[in-house]
């Protein structure tokens, strides 16, 4: 009878799993930081975290690459939320409308760093999108071949514009210019009615 065979395939180790968790802990905290405090400091967020400012540094060298590292995880999540409605399905407004609200709902922890990272420059953020505008390409194709879309300006003019309206509404909201529920109505409408034109 030959032994039996057991998986010996290795997990991932505990000191792996622990810094896992740090990190984890880190980006949360930073968020949390960002919301209350636009310029808090690596020491602030060390502490809302839990653990002293050099673990923070192990992971996140500068201030900047702490930031980036929250933002790749918000477009991440922002992409995820916008293929999970399927951009492919029905007809192009449709699709657009559904596109924009999981994107606007998905953000709502995010605005503050969407605050922070309209100071970077526009090139830097046009990459950041990278991610969503690829998913957003083909939808805005697919429109103007249908004749759904504005056919008179380029793709790249719909995206920009789109990422623009987003950033716009994520300023009011923080600003308590407008609630939640306007910002979002609003920012449907005016994406609609200028990715249109009607």
């Amino acid at each position: 009878m030959s032994p039996t065979r057991t998986d010996t395939t290795p997990g991932p180790s505990p000191r792996r799993a622990d810094a896992q968790r740090n990190v984890d802990r880190i980006l949360d905290a930073t968020l949390e930081a960002l919301a209350s405090d636009p310029e808090a400091s690596m020491a602030a967020i060390a502490r809302r975290a839990g653990v002293v400012r050099a673990t923070v540094y192990v992971h996140f060298p500068t201030r900047e690459k702490l930031i980036e590292a929250v933002t790749q995880r918000a477009i991440s999540e922002v992409t995820a939320a916008i293929e999970a409605v399927d951009p492919a399905r029905g007809d192009p407004a449709g699709a657009l409308e559904r596109v924009v609200t999981a994107a606007w709902r998905t953000l709502a922890r995010f605005h503050t760093l969407v605050e922070v990272n309209t100071r970077l420059p526009h090139a830097d953020l046009h990459a950041m999108h990278e991610p969503v505008l690829a998913i957003l390409v083909p939808l805005i194709e697919r429109g103007q071949r249908d004749g759904a879309f504005r056919g008179d300006v380029p793709v790249a003019w719909h995206l920009s514009m789109l990422l623009a309206l987003i950033h716009a509404a994520s300023s009011e909201l923080s600003a308590g210019r407008m609630p939640q529920t306007a910002v979002e109505a609003a920012l449907v409408r005016t994406v609609l009615g200028a990715i249109t034109g009607r």
